[in-house]
């Protein structure tokens, strides 16, 4: 029977038990790259780190290697304000052979410890993403959260450029004792991993940091519920800033209770945006011929189409009008005017040329597309509160970039945030 077992074990299963005795002993673990920074620039064109990676320790005991428990205990407790207890009852775990006293320390504080080379004391090293100007372009970065290890990027370019920040995980592969330890002779394979590329933004830091100290003053002056303001080059489309209040700080986003913070509503989030649409409208009859700056209409202070009453905004009437004027005094009687003389047809075609209800296809995640839906009724009230930014919805993105193809010619650019990415070679 003995010898009949033997040639089972040995024989015809052989193989099998092998590859169990291999997996007991084979180690493999995952060696994670790197992640890519984000850069804002300067006025001179010098990179400003906004994400970044620093290095962090954790301290771990193993204490069936330690020797002089009394003096560990000692010295731990007091570099690193450590209760002794807790230090005393996890050394007296002499069948782990791991164990971890403190994370997150900082490489300095650990130096005079490492130096001592204590028996059983080591630190290990992890790289954690870090934002060194706190909220500053939180909406623009958004954060990165912790997954077993590995780090994922969670709104903002973090998100939209996860594929390429992240980089490309590496493997080592070597031989373990029984107590979990790695063999020194054993066989070791390393596949590097690829660090994630760098992104080098249109965020100009200077302008980025007035901006948002912009809406801190406004903040304080009108206490309103939120708050957003873009900063785009006409010409290029580069965002040099973009901003919205209330923020986070990326760095303790696990804080926040309502995520709705998260949101970026400059992309995000549509609004009707009233008077601010009527330099669109404005173009939009001066680019049909069928108004110059010097034209007039004459202004009785209110509209009536269908049953409806249309006023400007202080109940005023005007009386005879240019088309400057009508701009200057945001007078909602003359771009209705202007919308009329443009007819529906055109009116609504030069929206969409404008980018309205559409995406602007700017690098960042969630994009809208805002909303002109209503204007497919043709209904005659539909395309008078259109043309003074009621009734049709756009988000700041979409109106900023129309208001950009303004001051470019009439040539509407692409809003983007990345200017350039670049792997480790530079």
């Amino acid at each position: 029977i003995l010898i009949g077992r033997l040639f089972l074990l040995q024989i015809v299963y052989h193989k099998e038990y092998v590859t169990l005795a291999a997996k007991q002993h084979r180690l493999v673990q995952e060696i994670f790259p790197e992640r890519g920074n984000i850069y804002a620039h300067d006025k001179n064109g010098s990179p400003v780190p906004l994400a970044t990676n620093q290095t962090l320790r954790t301290l771990v005991i193993s204490p069936k290697d330690i020797k002089n428990s009394e003096q560990i205990t000692s010295i731990l407790s007091t570099e690193f304000n450590i209760d002794a207890n807790e230090i005393k009852e996890k050394i007296a775990r002499q069948d782990d052979p791991y164990e971890i006293l403190l994370k997150k320390l900082d490489v300095r504080s650990t130096e005079r410890i490492e130096a001592l080379n204590l028996p059983g004391v080591y630190f290990e090293e992890k790289k954690r993403r870090i934002y060194p100007h706190d909220a500053l372009s939180a909406h623009v970065l958004g954060f990165v959260s912790e997954d077993a290890g590995n780090e994922t990027g969670q709104y903002g370019l973090e998100k939209m450029y996860e594929n390429r920040l992240n980089g490309e995980l590496g493997f080592f592969e070597g031989v373990r004792d029984a107590a979990g330890f790695l063999v020194a002779i054993g066989k070791k394979i390393v596949h590097p991993p690829k660090n994630g590329y760098d992104l080098f933004l249109t965020v100009d830091y200077n302008i980025q940091q007035k901006t948002e100290e912009t809406l801190e003053e406004l903040k304080k002056r009108w206490n309103p519920a939120s708050a957003s303001a873009l900063v785009i080059e006409p010409k290029t489309g580069e965002v040099l800033a973009l901003a919205h209040i209330p923020a986070f700080n990326p760095n303790a986003f696990g804080q926040e209770k309502d995520l709705s913070v998260f949101l970026n509503p400059l992309v995000q989030s549509m609004y009707e945006l009233g008077s601010v649409v009527k330099p669109v409208t404005m173009a939009i009859g001066i680019e049909e011929g069928v108004v110059t700056p010097q034209s007039t209409y004459y202004d009785s202070g209110e509209l009536r189409i269908n049953g409806y009453r249309i006023k400007n905004f202080d109940e005023k009437a005007y009386h005879t009008q240019t088309m400057t004027q009508v701009l200057e005094k945001s007078l909602n009687t003359g771009v209705v005017h202007v919308s009329r003389l443009t007819g529906k047809e055109k009116f609504v075609q030069y929206l969409k040329q404008f980018g309205f209800g559409a995406q602007t296809g700017i690098d960042l995640p969630g994009e809208i597309l805002g909303d002109i839906s209503n204007l497919k009724n043709k209904r005659d009230i539909d395309f008078a509160t259109a043309s003074f930014g009621q009734g049709i919805a756009v988000t700041p993105i979409q109106l900023a970039s129309a208001i950009g193809a303004i001051a470019n010619k009439g040539v509407l650019m692409k809003p983007f945030m990345v200017k350039k990415i670049s792997d480790d070679s530079g």
